[in-house]
């Protein structure tokens, strides 16, 4: 547990203001208008750097796919019932302030359950899930083709916009982090956080956490109003 929330602190103390961030698609400097697209963008390369540093620690950052949320949430709640209820402390206002706000991944939490919704909008949305899979490499996984894979498999365009379907280069001004995708986007991620968690059978109790996560949330947004 020492590891995981050194990880989360040093995550915490990246500089990823828009006066310390660049943005490139195809070599073409990126907008940093878009609160949305940029709240995302920002929680990704957090989450990034901590499964980065807790894997492969004495390696310099780099990123290759997506990016498992759920196993930092699980971790963080193993001390207690996600029944608040029954927890042994106020775990959703421990979870809310001491990792989600710090982290930025409110705009993740919040985007989530569109991407469930998107999912199970298709009946057949199992066999368009398998089909991916077998479309794939057996050790790195099918390809996310900056999320058109799951266009072309016939779910929805979740976002619209280029920025959310491109692969991006992201650097930061003091060096301290880079991000060089080649396959994955914004909404390649968000879709195979869902196909992930289909793949190891865990697609619904996620889905419970995130909107126990949502419910939090909305209870600390409405004591702060």
């Amino acid at each position: 547990m020492d590891t995981v929330f050194s990880a989360i602190e040093n995550s915490v103390n990246l500089d990823l203001s828009d006066e310390n961030i660049e943005i490139t698609m195809s070599g073409d400097p990126v907008s940093k208008e878009d609160a949305r697209f940029m709240g995302l963008l920002r929680a990704k390369l957090r989450l990034a750097h901590i499964f980065k540093q807790l894997e492969c620690p004495e390696e310099q950052f780099s990123i290759r796919n997506g990016y498992e949320i759920a196993r930092m949430i699980m971790v963080a709640s193993s001390s207690g019932s996600l029944n608040a209820a029954d927890a042994p402390f106020d775990l959703g206002d421990y979870i809310i302030y001491q990792i989600i706000s710090p982290l930025g991944l409110e705009p993740l939490i919040r985007e989530l359950p569109e991407y469930y919704k998107a999912v199970k909008s298709r009946e057949d949305w199992q066999e368009k899930f398998d089909l991916i899979f077998e479309t794939g490499d057996r050790y790195y996984g099918p390809s996310l083709n900056k999320g058109k894979t799951f266009h072309l498999a016939g779910f929805p365009k979740v976002n619209t916009e280029e920025a959310y379907v491109a692969a991006l280069d992201v650097s930061t001004n003091d060096e301290t982090l880079y991000l060089g995708e080649f396959d994955s986007s914004i909404e390649g991620w968000l879709y195979s956080f869902w196909l992930r968690r289909y793949q190891d059978g865990s697609m619904e109790t996620v889905k419970i956490i995130i909107e126990w996560l949502n419910t939090q949330l909305d209870a600390a947004a409405k004591a702060v109003g």
